[in-house]
């Protein structure tokens, strides 16, 4: 686990201040959808309504409203669908797989083949954005001409867990492709799949797919910009035990509950990511085995789904 310097942490307190004078966010519903969105965001998704729901929710009120969603199922068999269709949103569409594949790879790969905007968002079913994330994603991207952005990701355990960090932070100078990136805080280019390709399926990458795919993107001169702003919101299902047998959405609307009604939200995130920085207290985190062989592909991904509670 990585801690933020107490440098980092008054930056971030500082630049919190400014959210609470911004108005209190509002869903915004479409009737038609834009022919060119200037973003596609990928919702890959399976068998979780109930924070499906919550995730979408946060789309639909960020402060940049030139978006289209796509939610793409992983051969889901529950009420995704209807969860989906009952925002009655134009913007909305809804792509489910046949079979499941037991992970976001190819749910990811089918919302790329189906976005029409000029840059691609990511957005985990269980995850929650600040209403300005999108806004400022493609600022930083338009400013940088850069073919990817990023924002810092608040990595929130379950309770007891004593695990808060962030995610997305990388060196002025550039990010190098090595420690990988929060996929719900990315944006990039939809042009940058002609250059690297699509995700690339975790049994025959050792990195996770996700990190190999920025990873790639890194190692073939692509430019990296970060917003340096907390707008993207994760709870790790990777830690939250038998979370896909219980499906719990408690924690996720209490979030939207808190961003929807309090002006210093922000600046509560980030005292509470302090005590856990500044305490250095050491987080309590599922076991993970090693791995058989340093370069063995997609070796975690079966570890993790049974964790979940998926296998």
């Amino acid at each position: 686990m990585e801690y933020l310097s107490l440098r980092q942490l008054l930056v971030l307190t500082a630049r919190s201040r400014k959210y609470a004078k911004r108005p209190r966010p509002l869903i915004r519903i479409a009737q038609q959808a834009p022919a060119e969105p200037l973003v596609s965001v990928i919702i890959a998704t399976y068998n979780w309504s109930s924070v499906l729901r919550l995730a979408i929710h946060s789309v639909l009120w960020q402060t940049l409203q030139d978006f289209e969603i796509i939610v793409a199922g992983d051969g889901c068999t529950d009420d995704s669908e209807a969860v989906v269709q009952s925002f009655g949103d134009a913007r909305i569409r809804w792509h489910n797989l046949p079979v499941n594949h037991g992970h976001q790879t190819p749910a990811n790969n089918a919302g790329l083949r189906l976005a029409r905007g000029r840059y691609i968002a990511y957005l985990g079913h269980d995850d929650i954005w600040h209403p300005e994330h999108l806004m400022t994603l493609v600022d930083a991207a338009t400013r940088a001409t850069a073919h990817f952005a990023s924002s810092l990701v608040e990595m929130i355990g379950p309770e007891g867990s004593h695990y808060r960090e962030v995610g997305g932070v990388f060196p002025w100078f550039g990010y190098k492709g090595a420690q990988g990136l929060p996929i719900s805080g990315v944006l990039h280019r939809r042009d940058v799949i002609d250059r690297i390709g699509e995700w690339k399926d975790y049994r025959i990458v050792w990195r996770n797919p996700d990190v190999d795919f920025v990873f790639r993107a890194a190692e073939a001169g692509m430019k990296f910009v970060s917003t340096g702003e907390m707008t993207a919101f994760k709870f790790n299902s990777s830690i939250r035990k038998n979370c896909y047998i219980e499906r719990p959405c408690v924690e996720q609307k209490l979030y939207i509950q808190r961003i929807q009604s309090e002006p210093e939200f922000m600046w509560r995130e980030v005292l509470a990511l302090a005590r856990v920085s500044l305490r250095r207290k050491r987080p309590v985190l599922p076991k993970v085995p090693a791995p058989p062989h340093p370069h063995t592909p997609g070796w975690r991904v079966p570890f993790y789904r049974k964790y979940r509670g998926l296998q």
